[in-house]
Parts: C-alpha cells; sequence; structure tokens
C-alpha cells in the first residue's frame, strides 16, 4: 500500500509492521487524518502497483486511541456474529431451547398477576448473546497497552481486511509496551498505520518501525538520508 499527499513522493507502507507518520505540520497532520475519515481529498491511497484505491475499503480509522477507541461499540456486533458461526448446530439448538423456556417460565408468573400481559417471542441467537453481556472487560478498556493489544488481536480475529489507523500512540505507551506492540504487528502480519505529532525527528525511538518524518517546514526526512 501507498500513501501519497502532495507534493511528497508515496510513502510505502509495510505490512506487518508498525508504519509511522510523524510530522512536525499541524496542517498536514489535520489533512491526513481528515483524508483517513473521508473528508478531504488531500490523501490518496494506491497499491503496490499505485493503483488509487477508495481509502475506507483499504484502511480502519479508529483515532486516538483512548478519546475514540470504544472497543465494544466498535467490534461488540461483529464478535456476536462470528460466534454464532463458530456454534456448532447442537450449541445454537441448546441455547435457543433455554431461550424458550426462560420465555415460558417468564410467562408463567405472569399470570399471576391480574393484568392483561404479553411476552415477546422467545429471541433469537443474536438476542440470546446481546442477553448473555459478553464485552470487553471495563478494567481493560481503561489500560492503554491492553486496549491496543486487544484491538489488534480483534481486527485479526474478525478477518478484517482494511488497514488499522490510530494516532499518538506512543503517548500512552512506554518502551516496553511499545515493543511488545511492534513484535504483536509482526507476529499477527498485520498492517498497521500510526499518524504522530512531533516538532523533532525521532528516528532512534521507532528505529525497529517503518518511520517518516515531515517537519514543520514541510521538509520531507527521506531526502535527508
Amino acid at each position: 500500500m501507498n500513501l501519497t499527499y502532495y507534493p511528497f513522493p508515496p510513502f510505502k507502507i509495510n505490512t506487518g509492521q508498525v508504519n509511522v507518520l510523524d510530522l512536525g505540520n499541524s496542517q498536514m497532520y489535520a489533512d491526513i487524518c481528515q483524508g483517513f475519515r473521508d473528508r478531504t481529498d488531500d490523501l490518496r491511497v494506491s497499491n503496490d502497483n499505485l493503483e488509487l484505491q477508495t481509502t475506507s475499503s483499504q484502511c480502519s480509522w479508529y483515532g486516538d486511541l483512548m478519546l475514540s477507541v470504544d472497543l465494544n461499540r466498535l467490534f461488540m456486533k461483529k464478535i456476536q456474529a462470528q460466534i454464532i458461526k463458530l456454534m456448532a448446530d447442537e450449541q445454537q439448538v441448546a441455547v435457543l431451547d433455554q431461550s424458550r423456556s426462560m420465555i415460558a417460565k417468564v410467562m408463567e408468573a405472569s399470570f399471576l398477576l391480574d393484568l392483561p400481559l404479553d411476552v415477546e417471542e422467545a429471541p433469537g441467537l443474536e438476542q440470546a448473546l446481546k442477553f448473555a453481556g459478553i464485552h470487553f472487560p471495563t478494567d481493560l478498556t481503561h489500560n492503554p497497552s491492553a486496549v491496543l493489544e486487544a484491538l489488534v488481536q480483534t481486527h485479526v480475529e474478525l478477518g478484517l481486511k482494511q488497514c488499522p489507523v490510530m494516532t499518538n500512540v506512543s503517548h500512552y505507551l512506554n518502551p516496553e509496551q511499545w515493543a511488545v506492540f511492534e513484535q504483536q504487528v509482526a507476529d499477527l502480519d498485520i498492517t498497521v498505520i500510526i499518524i504522530e505529532y512531533s516538532e523533532m525527528n525521532r528516528m532512534e525511538k521507532f528505529k525497529n518501525c517503518c518511520y517518516y518524518y515531515v517537519d514543520e517546514d514541510l521538509v520531507d526526512w527521506r531526502d535527508m538520508n
């Protein structure tokens, strides 16, 4: 994959590696973030043959790790659907039978009241799983490193093909946690893009990543190597 922001040559995005766009120009930072959200045409995405692709078909924008990433809101419906696909036929039948049994007991109890009450039909598998309350634990969602690990792992487990795009991830992780993140991305062979803002070149900090730095004056430091 390649990212193009005029007038710079394409930024090559590597698979199985954390790709960091470290930007010191606030306008470029804003343009690229908005481009990933399909709000401007400043950012172009192309495949390895430089053929243009739609941004949404290639990238999933998640934004700031702790401000806009809600794992339950983003993934829970997809996770429930995936669980249903993985359930054996007898498991699905058992869940539906238990749901019908629950409804029958509720109806039986309601007859003790002298009121015109009715009960909805027995829930389907989707409603039953929702009732089960499957969710990411709260203590996980308060831990940036755990949120990041769960986001990347979930992205892979659900078979999502788009590249996750996040902002300012390094602000939340210490060096050891960042190293774990890099290893997870390599082990899963997933493509990840991180957009960072910095007034200085931090190549040493991201030496194990595919790293690009553009400074405040829009100097592309690839040209300085």
